[in-house]
């Protein structure tokens, strides 16, 4: 349930960093087209925008205990953006207009996504993501403690797979006749 929760996660999350970091790009060429410094105006927002976005990132594809279908959702949305931006740009030009979206357009078929989509699809590839240890059952020491005993003792050993409580040695009846 986790990996269905964190693919979904990840779809919303590609458009999110191409629409934040267009927004940003946007800002920041206004900026240069006026020569104005990055420190003035909208910049410390656009560069706070960009921050956001490494950190996000860096949140999504470094945790060993997250699921790896979030980062590989986001990077299906954004590889598949630039994919479509590189072979059919006139279906991203219909897209709704929305703050960050001029900029993405821009920065998509100069391919400036490409390495995002790679670290992103990165933690897919690595084992220990998809099996989470559960901390409330038992620890590896203590699961295999008992599986193997030493074979010093005579009696033969049940094959049965069932744990039957051992039988003592003097059995003594549980209810005693009183006699009258």
């Amino acid at each position: 349930m986790r990996h269905f929760v964190g693919f979904l996660s990840g779809l919303i999350l590609g458009p999110v960093l191409l629409l934040v970091t267009g927004w940003a790009f946007a800002h920041l060429r206004g900026l240069n087209a006026v020569q104005s410094d990055v420190l003035q105006g909208t910049g410390p927002v656009a560069v706070a925008g960009l921050v956001g976005v490494g950190l996000l990132v860096s949140l999504v594809a470094v945790p060993p205990r997250l699921t790896p279908m979030l980062p590989f959702a986001a990077a299906l949305v954004v590889g598949g953006a630039t994919a479509a931006a590189l072979l059919r740009m006139h279906l991203l030009e219909r897209l709704p207009v929305l703050p960050g979206v001029e900029g993405a357009l821009t920065l998509l078929p100069l391919g400036v996504f490409v390495p995002l989509a790679l670290v992103l699809a990165a933690p897919v590839f690595v084992g220990a993501r998809w099996v989470r240890e559960d901390e409330d059952g038992p620890s590896r020491e203590e699961y295999f403690d008992g599986l193997y005993e030493d074979g010093d003792d005579d009696r033969p050993r049940s094959t049965s797979t069932r744990a039957e409580p051992p039988v003592p040695e003097h059995h003594q009846p549980r209810h005693r006749l009183e006699d009258a």
